[in-house]
């Protein structure tokens, strides 16, 4: 849960509003409206959080009594090598525009947003605890070119906000500079991330870890099926997923 608010937060947070102007993100609003959210609570409010019955792999929600996991037709038509998977809320264009902020335009601050955030979907902050979170690598040129990986701070936000059960860990490189997933179909998006990850020479991971890939969004889980082939090639036995939308 979150820890009790400090009075002095929501003055620099309107500071830094003062100085660096910006617009929520879904609304193009205020923000910091209430002195701690980045993100407008009522615009929060709109999102497809995720609650209840969920796919065990993707974590989309699902209708059903579920007793030992269900699975969605999408994730029983693919040979997923983790072992379960959790999401956040639903993309839709309101959710779309909150990832697009931070994928492209680089806002990070919103994910200091993240405690709250976690509360809003029911276990899934126990579901990070315990585990070393490995977000999805980009290529050296990808990196390069964009200046950031979305996914790492991602994963860095989930640490922060979960506590010192989690670490993060840089396990993965990306060996191809494979083109955006973006526009591809479902076989194109296989294809194009087919062996394009490893583990890094110096990554710190043990076999006995629960490890926990980070990305921003499972649109086919093409790319984290990839990061978990690898991870399964080399002996790990746990690896599961988690990432902020789906859609």
């Amino acid at each position: 849960m979150i820890g009790k608010r400090k009075g002095w937060i929501p003055v620099l947070n309107r500071a830094l509003d003062f100085v660096f102007t910006s617009f929520c993100p879904i609304c193009d609003g205020r923000v910091f409206k209430d002195g701690y959210s980045y993100v407008c609570q009522e615009c929060l409010d709109t999102l497809a959080w995720v609650h209840g019955v969920r796919c065990k792999l993707c974590g989309i929600p699902m209708a059903g009594m579920d007793f030992q996991g269900l699975t969605c037709s999408g994730c029983r038509e693919e040979n997923l090598l983790f072992d379960q998977g959790r999401c956040l809320f639903v993309l839709e264009e309101r959710a779309r525009r909150l990832i697009h902020d931070i994928k492209y335009h680089g806002a990070r601050i919103i994910l200091r947003d993240m405690p709250s955030w976690l509360d809003r979907s029911e276990g899934f902050r126990e579901y990070l605890e315990g585990t070393v979170l490995v977000p999805v690598p980009l290529h050296r040129r990808r990196l390069g070119s964009r200046g950031f990986n979305q996914s790492e701070w991602i994963a860095h936000a989930f640490r922060k906000a979960v506590g010192p059960s989690v670490e993060v860990v840089h396990g993965l490189k990306r060996k191809k500079n494979t083109p955006t997933q973006t526009k591809l179909d479902r076989s194109q998006r296989k294809e194009n991330v087919k062996n394009a990850f490893a583990l890094t020479r110096k990554n710190h991971l043990r076999k006995e870890d629960r490890i926990m890939l980070i990305d921003d969004v499972f649109t086919t889980g093409a790319t984290l099926n990839a990061c978990a082939e690898v991870l399964r090639e080399e002996g790990f036995s746990q690896v599961s997923i988690a990432t902020l939308g789906h859609g």
